[in-house]
Parts: C-alpha cells; structure tokens; sequence
C-alpha cells in the first residue's frame, strides 16, 4: 500500500506485490519512484534547508548537510512497523506529517531530502541468511560525497557512516531518467529501443561511483559475448573489466564520449542524427562516415573590371587627299 500526499489531499493506492524475492524487487521499484518523487516536492526541499539553516551549516559544507539531515531524521522520526500484514509505504511529504514509519519510510524520507537538496543517493538491501541469498529483511540508504558512498541507517542509534554487518547485501543504483541532455555525448539514449540499465550504467560511468560487480556491467557483458563482439571490441571489454571491479565517484567525460561512441557503431545505441546542410551558398559538415570524402578548393572571387574611356581616332583616308 502506497500513501501518497504530494497533492491537496491524501491519495492511497494498493498494489499487490508478489511473494519472495520478485516482491522485495517490486517494493524497491515503489521506494526509488518515491524518492525521486519526493526530491522534486518543493515542501520537501524547504523543509531539508530549514534544517541546514536551523543547525548553521556552512555553504558547500556537504558532509555536514548529509550529516545534518541524517540525525534530524534519526531524532524526529519514531520507528513504527507497518500495519498487520500490509507493505506500507508513505511518500515523503507524507512522512514530514506522520514523523513514523519502518526502515522503508526512513529511507524514502531522508533520500528525497538529501536528493532535493543535490546529494546522489542509492538503495541497499540486506538480508541475515547467508544460504538464502534472496532473502531481505532490512534497507538503508548510502549517499554519495566527496567521491565516497557513505552508509545511512537513521533506524538505527548510530552515527553516520554505521552500516548493519550481515550476510547477504545488494546495492541497487536509483535510476535517474534526465529530461534534458545537455551533452552531446548522451544524444539518442533516451530512445525507447534502449533499456534503463544501459542509459543508468552510462550515467554512471560519467560521474557515479559505480560497485564492484554491478549487475548492469553483467548485463552489457552477456550481450557483448552473445553477439561476438568481445573480441572485436578490446577497448569496451576494458572498460567492462574496469568497471566490474568498482569505480569511484568522479567525472569520466571522456571515457563517456569513446564509450558512447563504440555502443552506437555496436548498435546498442541509436545512430547519431545527420546534419543536412542548409540551401544556400552556406557550407556545412556532415557527420556520415559513409560518405566519399570530397576536397574543396578555394575559388577566387572575380572582381569588376574598370572600364577606361576610350577617345575617337581620326584616321585619313587614303589615296590623293593624303598628304606627303
């Protein structure tokens, strides 16, 4: 059950959520749509930079704000499971209203803060069964700062950066689908032909700290092998390897724009949209590989010509009129 207050008046929605493993992937589905929605609820943002004005925290400070915003959290909200054999899930204004909630609610609360105010942030799963690697019992959110994932569990009485020594993890990446892509390196992923782990892991690669083993490497890999383009593709098999063991949080332009540009020429991307030249006498560059390269020379302009004034010419005829 999803308790939604973004509008005027409460809004419940009732979903029925599969057993085992598929439900907890489908509950995890809710929590990410909540967080996203809740970063974009302006009461929500409000209410995270009254905290960091309350508590004095200084411009640019961002492990101060992740920290300010994680024991606000963790003191002003009380633990309360969720109704009798029901998946409760409240948004995040909502949450503001009731102060109460499981780890679900703490960790759709605290990440549409801390997304509202500019601070990346992603789910974990843990589970307490090493021989049931499917099973969860427990989430908590991990932000992103100064290029370091730090763990958040406000359910808990400790302080930031603690995190629950289980079993069994799985860190799962919130999608953050852009509406705007200013760069030219991500023209065309937004198509539909293209799957969400793919446009997620080239965000990623761009300027997200990526975990070691990501399922989203996984994926790409399985299909690169299925097609046979591993072998002719060392530079992207690199990269693979690299990022199946971990990368850290930071800006990769370049390595975005290669790894782009090998994605199209493999087909896993849309081609590149050709520019026509325009009518006129106004030349353009046309991006088509295709095309026969064809070399331009300079023509010299013609200048007009003065024209001189030309003066009459008498001429004698002649015969016995000329003179001697």
């Amino acid at each position: 059950m999803t308790w939604n207050a973004n509008r005027s008046s409460p809004e419940i929605s009732l979903h029925k959520i599969p057993e085992g493993y598929m439900g907890t992937l489908r509950t995890v589905e809710h929590i990410q749509r909540l967080i996203r929605d809740g970063a974009k609820d302006f009461r929500v943002r409000q209410t995270a930079i009254d905290i960091l004005l309350q508590r004095r925290i200084r411009a640019k400070d961002y492990f101060g704000e992740i920290n300010a915003l994680f024991e606000w959290v963790q003191r002003n909200v009380r633990y309360t499971k969720d109704t009798f054999r029901l998946e409760v899930l409240h948004s995040a204004r909502r949450m503001l209203e009731l102060r109460a909630g499981d780890c679900d609610d703490f960790t759709i609360l605290l990440g549409a803060m801390l997304e509202a105010i500019g601070h990346p942030v992603r789910v974990v799963i843990t589970g307490p069964d090493p021989r049931r690697s499917k099973l969860f019992s427990h989430i908590y959110l991990e932000a992103l700062c100064l290029g370091h994932w730090i763990a958040l569990d406000a359910t808990m009485p400790h302080s930031i950066g603690w995190a629950p020594r289980t079993p069994v993890r799985k860190v799962i990446a919130i999608d953050r689908r852009a509406t705007a892509m200013s760069d030219d390196m991500e023209r065309g992923i937004g198509a539909d032909a293209v799957p969400d782990w793919l446009r997620g892991l080239i965000r990623a690669v761009r300027r997200e700290a990526i975990p070691a083993k990501d399922p989203r490497v996984k994926s790409l890999w399985d299909l690169m092998r299925q097609r046979g383009l591993l072998v002719r593709s060392p530079w992207v098999k690199g990269v693979l390897l690299r990022c199946w063991q971990g990368l850290p949080g930071r800006e990769r332009p370049r390595t975005t724009r290669r790894l782009v540009a090998n994605l199209r020429r493999l087909g896993f991307l849309p081609p590149r949209a050709v520019r026509v030249a325009p009518q006129g006498p106004v030349l353009t560059r046309v991006d088509v590989r295709a095309a026969v390269p064809v070399r331009l020379t300079r023509v010299a302009s013609t200048r007009p010509v003065p024209m001189r004034q030309v003066r009459p010419v008498r001429v004698q005829p002649a015969g016995r009129w000329a003179r001697r």
